[in-house]
């Protein structure tokens, strides 16, 4: 792959779209171009950049129920007369067409509106901001080599100011390759980065629990755990509790290899 079909492939990369296989090709490119890699970096901060600053806000319920009125009251646009003798003739069969599109119009403004006061709920501010340090760190990782375990856990216990016990460090089909402090929305999380033996990463973040509030619904029934589970930009998402922590991983792996991590993790603490 060359640095020009590399670079129409970068902005999918950042947001996981793309398919395994262009993925991994585009990943092996970006690992030994400069260029490449910084232009990476340029769109990843600049995502990043948008999301940290242009928050969406909760619609109110008045707002909400006015739409759903609109839709409900928008009659059909009834096709306009296809018969000769010019525009004078068709004309009027489009007055349902116009208030139609006035009831469209409408809905849209309303919707442009609402999506100003869309706000994300905490958790989704949370797992925003994990998937974009998770795509920071597979950049900054793509030819790190493997990590010692241990000073991994002994560097990190010293730059949080919460105790926690060792993680998971890591196989032969994942390899733990960094150990990282990360900011997440009012919490340093150490956060360890993982790799397997194609390229695709998981990045696991442990914070304190409190404040924290998972979700009752979208549990994935893993074992016998129930884990919260969501998808963001292509990654797999999965938060949980153990103890007086939160653990947060997100993953490029697939559902069944995430869970399958998961695992990994959860016995291993």
């Amino acid at each position: 792959m060359d640095c020009s079909e590399a670079r129409d492939h970068l902005a999918d990369l950042s947001r996981g779209r793309l398919p395994a296989g262009t993925a991994d090709a585009v990943r092996a490119h970006v690992g030994a171009c400069g260029a490449c890699a910084e232009a990476l970096q340029v769109d990843t901060e600049v995502r990043a950049r948008v999301r940290l600053e242009a928050p969406r806000y909760a619609a109110p319920p008045a707002l909400r129920e006015r739409i759903r009125t609109l839709l409900a009251d928008s009659a059909p646009a009834q096709t306009a007369p296809t018969r000769s003798g010019g525009w004078r003739t068709w004309l009027p069969g489009l007055r349902w067409t116009v208030g139609s599109l006035a009831g469209a119009t409408a809905v849209v403004l309303l919707l442009g509106v609402g999506w100003l006061w869309m706000a994300k709920d905490p958790v989704s501010v949370l797992f925003d901001r994990a998937v974009d340090e998770h795509a920071e760190y597979v950049k900054d990782t793509m030819t790190r080599p493997a990590a010692d375990p241990a000073a991994v856990m002994r560097d990190l216990n010293g730059k949080v100011d919460y105790a926690f016990e060792p993680v998971f460090p890591g196989d032969t089909q994942q390899q733990l390759v960094a150990g990282e402090v990360s900011d997440l929305p009012g919490k340093r999380a150490a956060t360890f980065v993982y790799r397997d033996g194609s390229g695709r990463y998981t990045t696991l973040f442990l914070l304190p629990e409190a404040g924290v509030d998972i979700p009752a619904e979208g549990r994935m029934p893993i074992e016998t755990f129930r884990p919260y589970h969501r998808v963001v930009s292509g990654r797999q998402l999965l938060l949980w509790k153990q103890g007086r922590l939160a653990f947060l991983l997100v993953s490029d792996l697939d559902q069944a290899g995430t869970a399958s991590m998961f695992l990994k993790i959860r016995k291993a603490t």
